[in-house]
């Protein structure tokens, strides 16, 4: 593994709980070092094929 892959799974590692706590993906985006939240959704959707909110969206029973 190469130290950006390695960095990109502890910033998600780091991100999971902050966003299932629901806080805002830009703030989430910033606290990661990314640019944008774009350029972190990117990433994420990249990684585990859809963006973070579809990915932590709560399913209703």
């Amino acid at each position: 593994m190469s130290f950006s892959q390695w960095r990109q799974q502890v910033r998600l590692a780091h991100a999971a709980p902050l966003i299932a706590r629901g806080l805002p993906l830009s703030h989430v985006a910033s606290e990661l070092g990314y640019a944008s939240q774009s350029a972190f959704s990117a990433m994420f959707k990249k990684t585990f094929g859809q963006s973070p909110s579809s990915f932590f969206a709560r399913k209703e029973t």
